[in-house]
């Protein structure tokens, strides 16, 4: 954060000021943490289901906080036995979006956005390798995707920055258009809409609804660039203000992938308009994911050499599409988070990968906040996962007791499609019937921390 001062806060938050605070002295940074907080610091006093930062305000003075934006009631209670100035706001969360999309304003380059139920977080670290060969990039950590990761990955903007790539989540209708407003993106990137997170949005309709919230907010000077192989991406894209380009595999688009060979490591070798690329990430839906960061670097014209140098150094994130071998045996650690979707696409790839002696192993987990929909999704991958002729499938958590039953209606024998109720009972068997040559799949929902299981496999 550059060039900020408290006086501009003040202003843009309509905060009101309790104490003496000096309206050209500029905070050092933004911080919602006291464990980091550093010397003169803006400290915000955030309030979560578990945490209260309110509690915390004494100490952040207490290790150098210039000020702390607090909420309104608490400061009223408070502001007079407080050991610094405080910031009074009717939400500090609110007036952590409003810095942040401020101060973002004030740089003109590229803000890529990118949405979707499944791939985001590979996807945003794909387009900033291949942009990094050209520019200065500024990305948001990790899954940091939200209403708090969103604006303080802004507040690292600096001069240095030529670019910068965002994912965004919504976890309910209005949150991708918050998160627009504080970023305010130019170019988007709309991957698939399936059944994430439909506890929240109930249909199909509902989460097209929420990621499409996307191009509701991009104008008419905007760059959307869609995946024309996903049907409902296409008709939410139909919309877009600005200029539309898709990428494909299938359907005619600007960046078609074509000649697609999957090799026994599941990686994607592929053309795109003469030119052949080649992924050491394996995966056929990371192809549409690599399609996406060609399409975003052609767009900011990243030379075609510089782009296929990239992809074909990029490694898969940490538990996603992680493929690593352990003696005999291949781990594919999918384990980082579930969908419906993403679940199909990591069968797919467990199904593509390894010799075809290979035995193909399915450890997965439930996939949650479905709602209503849960049983029949699970059993749905019970059946699909069936039909593509998976050798053993061990499964563990209550939901994904219906993928076992649904595999077995479909064909699987019981001695190779069985339920655990625990995962070290599953992690005991698995180790137990592993042999070289065999390729494991790990996949569930974060909430289930399979990725235990996949670092206690070896043959």
């Amino acid at each position: 954060m550059e060039n900020i001062a408290l006086g501009e806060i003040l202003q843009w938050t309509e905060g009101k000021q309790v104490g003496i605070i000096e309206p050209c002295s500029q905070p050092a940074g933004i911080s919602t943490d006291t464990r980091t907080i550093r010397k003169e610091d803006l400290f915000l006093a955030l309030k979560g289901q578990s945490f209260d930062g309110h509690q915390f305000v004494e100490q952040a003075f207490q290790r150098g906080a210039m000020a702390a934006v607090v909420e309104r009631s608490w400061g009223e209670r408070n502001g007079k036995r407080a050991a610094g100035p405080l910031v009074l706001v009717d939400s500090p969360l609110a007036a952590l979006g409003v810095i942040a999309g401020q101060y973002r304003r004030r740089f003109a380059l590229p803000v890529v956005a990118v949405v979707g139920s499944c791939g985001k977080t590979t996807t945003k670290e794909m387009i900033a390798a291949v942009l990094g060969q050209r520019y200065k990039v500024l990305k948001s950590a990790g899954t940091e995707n939200n209403e708090i990761g969103i604006p303080q990955t802004l507040l690292q903007l600096g001069g240095q920055h030529g670019a910068v790539v965002l994912e965004l989540a919504a976890r309910r209708v209005g949150d991708i258009d918050n998160l627009c407003s504080i970023a305010n993106p130019n170019i988007g990137v709309l991957l698939n809409i399936g059944t994430a997170h439909l506890e929240f949005f109930e249909s199909v309709e509902g989460v097209a609804k929420a990621k499409g919230e996307l191009l509701d907010y991009l104008d008419e000077s905007s760059m959307t660039l869609a995946n024309f192989d996903d049907c409902v991406v296409v008709k939410e894209a139909k919309r877009t203000k600005g200029r539309l380009l898709g990428f494909s595999l299938e359907r005619k688009s600007q960046f078609r992938g074509e000649g697609l060979v999957i090799d026994r490591e599941g990686r994607g070798h592929f053309s795109l308009q003469n030119r052949l690329f080649d992924l050491q990430i394996p995966g056929r839906h990371n192809v549409y994911n690599a399609l996406a960061a060609v399409a975003v670097g052609r767009t900011l014209k990243v030379p075609w050499g510089e782009i296929r140098s990239a992809l074909k150094d990029f490694q898969p994130v940490a538990m996603r599409s992680e493929t690593r071998r352990n003696g005999g045996i291949r781990i594919i650690d999918d384990s980082y988070n579930a969908n419906p979707g993403s679940v199909r696409a990591a069968l797919g790839l467990l199904r593509d990968t390894g010799a075809a002696t290979s035995r193909k192993i399915a450890v997965l987990g439930d996939m949650l906040e479905l709602g209503s929909q849960s049983k029949r999704l699970h059993s749905e991958i019970g059946r699909y996962l069936a039909s593509l002729n998976i050798d053993i499938l061990l499964a563990v958590g209550h939901l994904s007791a219906h993928m076992v039953e649904a595999a077995r209606q479909e064909g699987m024998k019981p001695e190779v499609a069985l339920h655990f109720s625990t995962k070290d009972k599953l992690a005991a068997h698995l180790n137990s019937i592993l042999r070289e040559g065999d390729v494991v799949l790990v996949k569930a929902s974060r909430g289930m921390a399979l990725e235990k299981i996949a670092g206690t496999l070896s043959c």
